[in-house]
Protein backbone atom coordinates (compact mmCIF):
# COMPACT_ATOMS: atom_id res chain seq x y z
CA UNK A 1 0.00 0.00 0.00
CA UNK A 2 1.57 3.45 -0.82
CA UNK A 3 1.92 6.15 1.78
CA UNK A 4 -0.49 8.47 0.28
CA UNK A 5 -3.14 5.91 0.87
CA UNK A 6 -1.99 5.31 4.28
CA UNK A 7 -2.47 8.47 5.28
CA UNK A 8 -5.71 8.86 3.89
CA UNK A 9 -7.16 5.56 5.49
CA UNK A 10 -5.61 7.54 8.67
CA UNK A 11 -7.28 10.62 8.37
CA UNK A 12 -10.51 8.67 7.18
CA UNK A 13 -10.48 7.12 10.47
CA UNK A 14 -9.66 9.75 12.92
CA UNK A 15 -12.33 11.92 10.91
CA UNK A 16 -14.76 8.95 11.98
CA UNK A 17 -13.93 8.92 15.17
CA UNK A 18 -14.15 12.98 15.61
CA UNK A 19 -17.35 12.17 13.86
CA UNK A 20 -18.47 9.67 16.77
CA UNK A 21 -17.51 11.53 19.78
CA UNK A 22 -18.79 15.20 18.16
CA UNK A 23 -22.18 13.40 17.53
CA UNK A 24 -22.62 12.14 21.21
CA UNK A 25 -21.38 15.55 22.55
CA UNK A 26 -23.71 16.90 25.12
CA UNK A 27 -24.05 20.82 25.22
CA UNK A 28 -23.17 22.51 28.74
CA UNK A 29 -26.06 23.20 30.27
CA UNK A 30 -26.43 26.15 33.43
CA UNK A 31 -27.89 24.58 36.80
CA UNK A 32 -28.16 27.69 38.27
CA UNK A 33 -27.96 31.72 37.77
CA UNK A 34 -27.65 34.16 40.46
CA UNK A 35 -27.10 38.45 40.12
CA UNK A 36 -25.81 41.18 41.87
CA UNK A 37 -24.95 44.41 41.81
CA UNK A 38 -21.44 45.52 42.29
CA UNK A 39 -21.01 49.19 42.92
CA UNK A 40 -17.92 51.28 42.43
CA UNK A 41 -16.82 54.04 40.53
CA UNK A 42 -19.16 52.60 38.01
CA UNK A 43 -21.88 49.83 38.50
CA UNK A 44 -22.17 46.74 37.07
CA UNK A 45 -23.88 43.32 37.44
CA UNK A 46 -22.20 40.17 38.28
CA UNK A 47 -24.26 37.32 36.78
CA UNK A 48 -22.62 33.94 38.76
CA UNK A 49 -23.96 30.74 36.83
CA UNK A 50 -23.06 26.94 37.75
CA UNK A 51 -22.16 25.57 34.71
CA UNK A 52 -22.38 21.60 33.91
CA UNK A 53 -20.27 20.02 31.63
CA UNK A 54 -21.83 16.17 31.49
CA UNK A 55 -19.33 14.83 28.59
CA UNK A 56 -16.30 12.87 29.91
CA UNK A 57 -14.07 15.52 28.47
CA UNK A 58 -12.78 19.28 28.85
CA UNK A 59 -14.34 21.94 26.48
CA UNK A 60 -13.37 25.34 25.90
CA UNK A 61 -15.62 28.51 25.33
CA UNK A 62 -14.49 30.57 23.04
CA UNK A 63 -16.82 33.36 24.18
CA UNK A 64 -19.57 33.58 26.87
CA UNK A 65 -21.59 36.65 26.04
CA UNK A 66 -24.15 37.82 28.80
CA UNK A 67 -26.71 40.37 28.78
CA UNK A 68 -29.28 41.97 31.21
CA UNK A 69 -32.63 43.06 29.92
CA UNK A 70 -35.42 45.58 31.40
CA UNK A 71 -38.75 44.54 29.73
CA UNK A 72 -36.46 43.93 26.37
CA UNK A 73 -34.64 47.00 26.72
CA UNK A 74 -30.89 45.66 26.96
CA UNK A 75 -29.42 47.44 29.68
CA UNK A 76 -26.38 45.73 30.43
CA UNK A 77 -23.63 43.06 28.32
CA UNK A 78 -20.19 41.46 29.23
CA UNK A 79 -18.47 38.59 28.23
CA UNK A 80 -15.30 36.61 28.85
CA UNK A 81 -13.41 34.70 26.38
CA UNK A 82 -11.35 31.42 26.62
CA UNK A 83 -13.02 29.52 29.49
CA UNK A 84 -12.06 25.80 29.93
CA UNK A 85 -14.84 23.86 31.34
CA UNK A 86 -13.90 20.68 33.14
CA UNK A 87 -16.14 17.29 33.07
CA UNK A 88 -19.13 18.25 35.88
CA UNK A 89 -19.90 21.24 37.91
CA UNK A 90 -17.88 24.70 36.61
CA UNK A 91 -18.25 27.81 38.65
CA UNK A 92 -18.78 31.12 36.32
CA UNK A 93 -18.52 34.72 37.06
CA UNK A 94 -18.84 37.63 34.67
CA UNK A 95 -18.92 41.76 35.24
CA UNK A 96 -21.58 43.17 32.67
CA UNK A 97 -21.49 47.21 32.33
CA UNK A 98 -24.73 49.04 33.43
CA UNK A 99 -25.42 50.99 30.48
CA UNK A 100 -27.63 54.28 32.24
CA UNK A 101 -28.31 55.83 29.03
CA UNK A 102 -30.82 53.11 28.66
CA UNK A 103 -32.55 53.73 31.55
CA UNK A 104 -34.95 56.64 30.18
CA UNK A 105 -36.32 54.16 27.50
CA UNK A 106 -36.78 50.95 30.38
CA UNK A 107 -38.84 54.21 32.70
CA UNK A 108 -41.24 54.69 29.52
CA UNK A 109 -41.68 50.87 28.72
CA UNK A 110 -42.08 50.80 32.83
CA UNK A 111 -44.76 53.20 33.30
CA UNK A 112 -46.86 52.41 30.16
CA UNK A 113 -46.75 48.59 31.30
CA UNK A 114 -48.58 49.49 34.96
CA UNK A 115 -44.90 49.67 36.54
CA UNK A 116 -44.33 46.54 36.23
CA UNK A 117 -40.66 45.13 34.23
CA UNK A 118 -39.36 41.59 33.24
CA UNK A 119 -35.45 41.28 33.97
CA UNK A 120 -34.54 38.91 31.83
CA UNK A 121 -30.80 36.99 31.46
CA UNK A 122 -29.85 36.06 28.79
CA UNK A 123 -26.38 34.35 27.74
CA UNK A 124 -24.91 32.82 24.51
CA UNK A 125 -21.85 30.49 24.46
CA UNK A 126 -19.65 29.32 21.68
CA UNK A 127 -17.50 26.68 21.99
CA UNK A 128 -14.63 25.11 20.51
CA UNK A 129 -14.40 21.06 19.93
CA UNK A 130 -11.34 20.51 17.91
CA UNK A 131 -12.06 21.48 14.25
CA UNK A 132 -16.27 22.13 15.35
CA UNK A 133 -17.88 25.42 16.79
CA UNK A 134 -21.01 25.11 18.32
CA UNK A 135 -23.20 28.28 19.39
CA UNK A 136 -25.84 27.89 22.14
CA UNK A 137 -28.39 30.92 23.05
CA UNK A 138 -30.65 30.94 26.22
CA UNK A 139 -33.17 33.26 27.38
CA UNK A 140 -34.73 33.29 30.96
CA UNK A 141 -37.31 35.24 32.65
CA UNK A 142 -34.58 36.25 36.60
CA UNK A 143 -37.23 38.29 38.18
CA UNK A 144 -40.58 40.37 37.54
CA UNK A 145 -40.63 44.24 39.34
CA UNK A 146 -43.34 46.10 40.60
CA UNK A 147 -43.97 49.87 41.93
CA UNK A 148 -46.61 52.05 42.95
CA UNK A 149 -44.86 55.59 42.21
CA UNK A 150 -48.24 57.35 41.96
CA UNK A 151 -49.83 55.75 45.12
CA UNK A 152 -46.52 56.93 47.05
CA UNK A 153 -46.97 60.12 45.80
CA UNK A 154 -51.03 60.68 46.80
CA UNK A 155 -52.44 60.72 50.49
CA UNK A 156 -56.22 60.79 51.49
CA UNK A 157 -55.76 61.99 55.40
CA UNK A 158 -56.80 65.39 56.20
CA UNK A 159 -53.56 67.84 56.57
CA UNK A 160 -54.56 70.85 58.97
CA UNK A 161 -53.03 74.50 57.67
CA UNK A 162 -53.01 76.58 60.77
CA UNK A 163 -51.93 79.87 61.14
CA UNK A 164 -50.79 82.16 64.17
CA UNK A 165 -54.20 85.05 64.34
CA UNK A 166 -53.24 87.48 67.03
CA UNK A 167 -51.16 84.54 68.94
CA UNK A 168 -53.68 81.88 68.64
CA UNK A 169 -53.21 79.17 66.19
CA UNK A 170 -55.90 79.00 64.18
CA UNK A 171 -57.18 76.38 61.53
CA UNK A 172 -57.38 78.41 57.85
CA UNK A 173 -57.69 75.68 55.30
CA UNK A 174 -58.05 71.73 55.75
CA UNK A 175 -56.03 69.46 52.49
CA UNK A 176 -58.44 66.88 52.54
CA UNK A 177 -56.87 64.56 49.62
CA UNK A 178 -54.29 64.62 47.15
CA UNK A 179 -54.40 61.87 44.44
CA UNK A 180 -52.08 61.26 41.79
CA UNK A 181 -52.62 59.18 38.43
CA UNK A 182 -50.45 58.74 35.02
CA UNK A 183 -51.36 61.17 32.63
CA UNK A 184 -48.75 60.82 29.78
CA UNK A 185 -45.41 59.63 28.94
CA UNK A 186 -42.66 59.10 26.09
CA UNK A 187 -38.68 59.19 26.46
CA UNK A 188 -38.53 62.76 27.28
CA UNK A 189 -41.48 63.55 29.88
CA UNK A 190 -44.11 61.73 32.02
CA UNK A 191 -46.99 63.98 33.04
CA UNK A 192 -48.93 62.81 36.46
CA UNK A 193 -52.01 64.35 37.07
CA UNK A 194 -53.24 65.22 40.34
CA UNK A 195 -56.51 66.26 42.42
CA UNK A 196 -56.83 67.98 45.26
CA UNK A 197 -59.03 68.69 47.67
CA UNK A 198 -59.37 71.93 49.66
CA UNK A 199 -62.02 73.14 52.61
CA UNK A 200 -62.61 75.95 54.42
CA UNK A 201 -63.60 75.86 57.97
CA UNK A 202 -64.55 79.83 58.63
CA UNK A 203 -67.05 82.15 58.23
CA UNK A 204 -64.60 84.02 55.55
CA UNK A 205 -63.68 83.37 52.30
CA UNK A 206 -60.28 82.53 51.90
CA UNK A 207 -57.73 82.84 48.47
CA UNK A 208 -54.95 80.43 47.40
CA UNK A 209 -52.41 81.76 45.15
CA UNK A 210 -48.97 80.58 43.54
CA UNK A 211 -50.00 76.54 44.53
CA UNK A 212 -46.69 74.83 43.22
CA UNK A 213 -44.91 71.64 44.20
CA UNK A 214 -41.68 70.02 43.26
CA UNK A 215 -40.82 66.03 43.52
CA UNK A 216 -37.48 64.67 44.62
CA UNK A 217 -35.96 60.98 44.32
CA UNK A 218 -33.34 61.01 46.97
CA UNK A 219 -32.23 64.61 46.60
CA UNK A 220 -32.63 64.92 43.35
CA UNK A 221 -35.51 67.33 41.83
CA UNK A 222 -37.42 65.35 38.98
CA UNK A 223 -40.24 68.30 38.56
CA UNK A 224 -42.82 69.79 39.89
CA UNK A 225 -46.19 70.84 38.97
CA UNK A 226 -48.70 73.83 39.87
CA UNK A 227 -51.60 75.42 40.15
CA UNK A 228 -52.90 77.03 36.67
CA UNK A 229 -55.43 79.40 38.54
CA UNK A 230 -55.47 81.34 42.06
CA UNK A 231 -58.23 79.71 43.35
CA UNK A 232 -61.14 81.16 46.04
CA UNK A 233 -62.97 79.00 48.69
CA UNK A 234 -66.43 80.29 50.07
CA UNK A 235 -66.91 80.15 54.08
CA UNK A 236 -67.34 76.09 54.44
CA UNK A 237 -66.40 75.33 51.23
CA UNK A 238 -65.37 71.91 49.94
CA UNK A 239 -63.23 72.79 46.09
CA UNK A 240 -61.70 69.77 44.14
CA UNK A 241 -59.27 71.35 41.64
CA UNK A 242 -56.18 69.78 39.39
CA UNK A 243 -53.00 70.01 38.46
CA UNK A 244 -50.39 68.36 36.35
CA UNK A 245 -47.01 67.46 37.41
CA UNK A 246 -44.37 67.59 34.94
CA UNK A 247 -40.94 65.36 35.38
CA UNK A 248 -38.26 65.30 32.80
CA UNK A 249 -37.16 61.91 32.36
CA UNK A 250 -33.32 63.36 31.67
CA UNK A 251 -33.13 63.22 35.30
CA UNK A 252 -34.50 59.63 35.73
CA UNK A 253 -30.96 57.95 35.28
CA UNK A 254 -29.57 59.77 37.83
CA UNK A 255 -32.51 59.01 40.27
CA UNK A 256 -31.77 55.26 38.92
CA UNK A 257 -28.04 55.29 39.78
CA UNK A 258 -29.00 57.13 43.21
CA UNK A 259 -31.28 54.70 44.03
CA UNK A 260 -28.55 51.47 43.23
CA UNK A 261 -26.07 53.55 45.45
CA UNK A 262 -28.76 53.26 48.28
CA UNK A 263 -29.28 49.35 48.15
CA UNK A 264 -32.15 49.86 45.81
CA UNK A 265 -33.99 52.25 48.32
CA UNK A 266 -35.57 56.06 47.63
CA UNK A 267 -36.44 58.87 49.87
CA UNK A 268 -39.26 60.03 47.66
CA UNK A 269 -40.61 63.84 49.08
CA UNK A 270 -43.23 66.37 47.62
CA UNK A 271 -42.63 69.85 48.91
CA UNK A 272 -45.27 72.70 47.91
CA UNK A 273 -45.58 76.27 48.21
CA UNK A 274 -48.57 78.56 48.15
CA UNK A 275 -49.62 81.84 49.49
CA UNK A 276 -53.07 81.92 51.55
CA UNK A 277 -55.11 85.20 51.97
CA UNK A 278 -57.24 85.53 54.40
CA UNK A 279 -58.41 89.23 55.76
CA UNK A 280 -56.31 91.44 54.69
CA UNK A 281 -53.16 89.46 55.45
CA UNK A 282 -51.45 86.88 53.79
CA UNK A 283 -49.49 83.66 55.11
CA UNK A 284 -47.14 81.30 53.13
CA UNK A 285 -48.04 77.66 53.69
CA UNK A 286 -46.64 74.18 52.74
CA UNK A 287 -49.81 72.44 51.79
CA UNK A 288 -48.75 69.48 50.45
CA UNK A 289 -45.63 67.12 52.70
CA UNK A 290 -45.28 64.27 51.72
CA UNK A 291 -41.87 61.56 51.96
CA UNK A 292 -41.33 58.05 52.67
CA UNK A 293 -38.99 55.51 51.48
CA UNK A 294 -39.63 52.90 49.17
CA UNK A 295 -37.15 49.69 47.81
CA UNK A 296 -36.73 47.05 45.11
CA UNK A 297 -35.34 44.08 44.58
CA UNK A 298 -34.26 43.79 40.82
CA UNK A 299 -31.75 41.13 41.39
CA UNK A 300 -32.70 39.52 44.71
CA UNK A 301 -34.17 36.20 43.03
CA UNK A 302 -31.86 32.65 42.06
CA UNK A 303 -32.49 30.83 39.13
Amino acid sequence: MKIWQIAIAIFSIIAIILLSVFSSFSYPYVEKVSADWVVDDNINIRIKAVVENPNFFSIKIATLICKVFLNDIEIAEGLDKNIVLQRGENNLSVDLFLDTNKIQKWWTKHIKNGERSDVIVEYMAMANFFFFNKTSKTRKLYSTITTDFTQKLSFNKTKAINVSLNGIETTLLFVNKFESKWQYVDENITIINSSIQLYNPNGEEIGIENFTYNVFLNGIKLGGGWLADNITLAPYATVNTYCYMRIQNEEIPDWFESHLRSGETTLYEIKSYAKLLYGDSAYFIQPIEISGNFSTNFLEKVL
